[in-house]
């Protein structure tokens, strides 16, 4: 990894963190394309009426959060981007749009940001490039980072309604609660999120304001239509301030409808209704301009944001960027992006008109507008831009073939659940015509669980590659396919390590799969019995990730390696590739990630060795909750952890625990047709299970995965309606999960649960 290369085997621990400090070091920003632009409050128009008395009245209170919610037009962009320019208190911006509901987008933004202001660790930015949920890698240490900034600091994130995607809410809330002292989180969106508002009120940690306190008075409103050098009575000014009731927006509007009649139209014309100002716009706005500039302003609305060079593409034409700067300099409708003025978004009101407008007047039009604007992002490689405009062009090959080329990125960094998603917005024939990204659809359901869906498109991806010659299948499926059998395991370890070695010989050993394929094949070679091919083919494997820096097959390979080492008496190497794999994990970010389960599991193991019953106990939960997800999708894995964790509960002597994880593997090899050493193993754990006395009380290790999940909640103020709206079940289902929990724990109180589940090392990981 850029001359960085891992301590040999025989290296101390000391060297080890040193390694790992200085591929750290080199992790300096999110693996996540930021736009730049998104970083930087719009710069204040001329003519625009402050709102100092407003950003006073925010800044005094002592809420650390203020959240502006009003319609759009009410100046809730420019309210910001005053108030970041006239305190001394360091200012983040971040404005939102559509692609933020991806929350490693969103997390990537604010990151960003706030590095700009007080340099955040190196660690943090690592965090990104993995697997794992950032919900739980990257916000915890952005959170930490944001409570220990030295100085105050206001972070504004503007346009939140742009935000459907719960969980990117919920960053925005546990932010929310990390806020240093004397700092504010400033939001604004066009509705009341789904914040936890009326619980900060109740505790005084939020200031509001809404259209009331935006509207311009009638003193405001006609300082705003002098300034724009229009000449009205003040009787006229007054009827608009009215009529519009104090709206900025259709202020702005009247404005340019009295430039257009040279001051003769009266302000009695004009009216702030929603349904009133998109007539408006087109009978006395659009009508008022070019029939070209009509026609520019229709056709690039299909844009979010737009530069000259993209709106050329789009309209076929030249000269663009003259046209967005004879728009700005109307101080209207078109919202600069920068301050190098390249960049420009439409007001978003404005744009609903437009396009409304242009789906009516040419909507055969507007999937080539679509085509177009793709092809310039695809030139730049903007593929995920590209692949919005295909797909609104319902253009789903075109998407598909833009979405086989995201694939190997979004995997990279860990998007694997937005690659889902995306997946989900094309048509399922798209993709069978494309067997390589159906072998990509099958590999994520396979990682995040869903065993049906990788069998699916397993069968899909065989299907289709055999209808086509070799070329037009292209040549990475066959490996590719191989290693999702072997993945899957559905023909048992036997032919799990076939299809490995299949894939490990047919794949190029400069393709990003090699690795993976070597490592499937080495823990294949050791579930066979074949313990030295197993070894080898890990160790192969283990460098050959770390040059290409695939953290997630490295630390899975590395902690088979250990599992190898105990196997054989030599608990040096395991207890260093046990420390490897775990660091690792850490680094990459890879917590969240389903297979690091298995790490957690070897981690548990060394823990124990060494006397930390509390770290063992907690990684062996830990790894049970997360490889209890994999149990049909990776079974051999699912068991392989299960094993290792019994192991660990059984040496804590916990009966309980040792018993129900030995039942759940043996559920798991029960469906395999070839369960290679995995059985032998679990007989073995069997017989030295029966040699422990009888106690059948439950422990802490008994704690279903379900219960897992709802014990960081337990620790929360929130109730059991509250909690169970959070995780979709009755109040009554969480009130038994909740017994059960108090009855493993040995106590009988909410409180009490809590504060033994800390003792024994349960909640600190999901605090």
């Amino acid at each position: 990894m850029n001359g960085i290369h891992p301590p040999q085997q025989a290296a101390s621990y000391d060297d080890v963190l040193r390694w790992l400090s200085g591929v750290s070091a080199r992790l300096t920003s999110p693996p996540i394309h930021v736009v730049e632009s998104k970083l930087h409050a719009p710069p204040l128009r001329v003519g625009m009426v402050s709102r100092r008395a407003l950003i006073d009245r925010l800044e005094s209170s002592p809420a650390p959060v203020v959240a502006v919610h009003a319609a759009a037009g009410y100046g809730k962009t420019t309210l910001l981007s005053e108030w970041s320019q006239v305190r001394n208190a360091a200012a983040a911006w971040v404005s939102l749009d559509g692609g933020d509901n991806d929350p490693a987008v969103l997390l990537a933004h604010i990151a960003v940001a706030l590095d700009r202001i007080e340099p955040l660790s190196p660690m943090l930015f690592a965090a990104f490039a993995s697997n794992g949920s950032v919900t739980s890698t990257v916000l915890p240490q952005l959170g930490s980072a944001l409570a220990a900034m030295r100085a105050p600091v206001l972070l504004f994130l503007d346009d939140a309604h742009n935000l459907v995607n719960h969980a990117c809410l919920d960053v925005i809330a546990q932010l929310a609660q990390r806020l240093p002292r004397a700092s504010k989180l400033v939001v604004t969106a066009r509705n009341v999120l789904a914040l936890p508002l009326a619980r900060w009120r109740a505790n005084g940690v939020v200031a509001e304001a809404d259209s009331s306190d935006l509207a311009l008075d009638a003193d405001e409103a006609c300082r705003l239509l002098r300034n724009t050098g229009v000449g009205v009575s003040d009787e006229a000014v007054a009827e608009l301030a009215r009529k519009t009731e104090g709206w900025p927006a259709g202020l702005c509007l009247a404005a340019l409808s009295f430039a257009a009649e040279d001051g003769r139209r009266h302000s009695s014309a004009f009216t702030g209704s929603d349904r009133f100002v998109a007539d408006y716009v087109h009978s006395e706005v659009l009508a008022q301009l070019p029939d070209d500039l009509v026609r520019f302003l229709m056709h690039t609305a299909v844009l979010d944001r737009m530069c000259g060079s993209l709106c050329d593409a789009v309209l076929e034409r030249t000269g663009s960027s003259q046209v967005l700067t004879s728009i700005e300099n109307s101080n209207v409708f078109l919202v600069p992006l920068d301050h190098q003025r390249e960049w420009y978004r439409y007001h978003h009101l404005f744009r609903d008109v437009l396009m409304a407008r242009l789906a009516a007047y040419e909507p055969d039009l507007v999937p080539t507008l679509h085509r177009r604007a793709g092809d310039w992002c695809e030139q730049r490689g903007m593929l995920e831009e590209a692949f919005h405009h295909a797909s609104c062009a319902a253009d789903d090959d075109r998407a598909a073939s833009l979405l086989e080329q995201l694939a190997p990125r979004l995997y990279r960094t860990g998007r694997v659940e937005a690659l889902q998603v995306w997946l989900a917005r094309l048509d399922e024939k798209a993709i069978e015509r494309r067997p390589l990204l159906a072998v990509v659809a099958g590999s994520a359901a396979a990682l995040t669980g869903d065993a049906i869906g990788a069998a699916w498109w397993a069968e899909i991806a065989e299907k289709s590659s055999l209808v086509k010659r070799p070329l037009e299948a292209g040549t990475s499926v066959v490996p590719a396919l191989h290693l999702l059998r072997a993945l899957t395991c559905r023909g048992g370890v036997k032919q799990m390590r076939k299809d490995a070695e299949a894939a490990v010989h047919l794949e190029p050993e400069t393709s990003p799969g090699w690795p993976a394929a070597l490592m499937v094949y080495g823990i294949g070679s050791f579930l066979s019995g074949d313990g030295e091919s197993a070894d080898r083919a890990l160790a192969d494997a283990v460098d050959a990730a770390e040059r290409i820096g695939s953290v997630t097959t490295s630390s899975v390979a590395l902690a088979e390696r250990s599992l190898l080492a105990m196997s054989r008496g030599d608990w040096v190497s395991a207890d260093l590739f046990a420390q490897r794999a775990r660091s690792s994990i850490s680094i990459g970010g890879l917590e969240a990630y389903l297979p690091s389960s298995i790490v957690f599991a070897v981690s548990a193991r060394t823990a124990l060795r060494h006397g930390d019953r509390v770290l063992a106990r907690r990684e062996a939960i830990r790894a049970h909750w997360q490889c209890s997800v994999l149990c049909r999708s990776v079974p051999w894995l699912a068991a392989q952890t299960m094993i290792q964790s019994s192991r660990v509960q059984l040496e804590l002597s916990e009966r309980a625990g040792t018993r129900k994880l030995i039942s759940e593997a043996r559920d798991v090899i029960a469906r395999m047709p070839d369960v290679g050493t995995l059985g032998d193993q679990l007989a073995d754990l069997q017989r030295r299970l029966w040699q422990i006395p009888r106690a059948d009380a439950a422990g802490p290790t008994s704690l279903t995965a379900a219960e897992l999940r709802l014990l960081p909640s337990l620790s929360t103020h929130l109730s059991f309606r509250e909690i169970g709206e959070l995780f979709h079940l009755s109040p009554n289902t969480i009130k038994t999960q909740a017994i059960s929990i108090y009855r493993k724990l040995g106590v009988s109180a909410r409180t009490d649960a809590v504060l033994r589940a800390r003792e024994v090392g349960l909640l600190e990981e999901w605090r």
